[in-house]
């Protein structure tokens, strides 16, 4: 009988500890936290976009809030949100997701258009990076990928290095970007609608 008062004692300990080292846990830290070089999506949401929480002795922040900005990248479209989706939209410019015990947080962003503006990606408010431009086979940002993005492609590559253009992330303008394009031919938002206007700040979320 003596051994269920143990027991529970050595279970309430335990559960002191880990609350406390989550409430103590280290923040995030720039200098250790890993982030993709460049950020593509795609209507389909088949375009991978890796976050890599750690604080300053490159332990693995886990549970960690990250969040995407998008307030100065106005070509973006999100799709509407599906339960599925492993992020939440913030608005008007934002979407966040927790990353797991191991503190990663893959975003597969279900969006079109492309810019060139800073994108901001901060962990528990931290900033840990930005981006420049966002990239997509959905050049035009009508959340389809079609033969139109496809001319729109073809003549990105016939000028100057425009990253968002730069579909495989490599710092040149090639036909391999034509081919990653061709993969995504067909995906879609699976919704129809008109093309809404933008202002600063404010990201088009399309819905039927």
């Amino acid at each position: 009988m003596r051994s269920r008062p143990i027991l529970f004692t050595l279970v309430l300990v335990a559960l002191v500890m880990v609350a406390g080292s989550h409430a103590y846990a280290a923040p995030p830290s720039p200098a250790t936290s890993t982030v993709d070089p460049c950020l593509s999506v795609c209507p389909g949401g088949d375009v991978n976009f890796h976050v890599a929480v750690r604080d300053a002795s490159s332990n693995p922040v886990g549970a960690s809030s990250v969040l995407i900005n998008f307030s100065n990248c106005l070509g973006l479209t999100l799709c509407p949100p599906r339960v599925s989706d492993p992020y939440t939209i913030v608005p008007p410019s934002s979407i966040v997701m927790t990353a797991n015990a191991a503190g990663i947080a893959d975003f597969q962003i279900r969006a079109g258009g492309v810019c060139v503006g800073t994108v901001n990606i901060f962990a528990d408010g931290v900033l840990l990076a930005s981006r420049g431009a966002v990239s997509s086979p959905d050049q035009n940002g009508d959340a389809v990928v079609n033969a139109t993005d496809q001319a729109l492609l073809a003549a990105k590559l016939g000028g100057p290095y425009d990253p968002t253009a730069d579909l495989n992330c490599n710092a040149a303008l090639e036909a391999v970007d034509t081919g990653i394009l061709n993969a995504h031919l067909g995906h879609s938002c699976e919704v129809v609608v008109p093309v809404q206007p933008r202002s600063w700040g404010t990201i088009k979320i399309l819905y039927r």
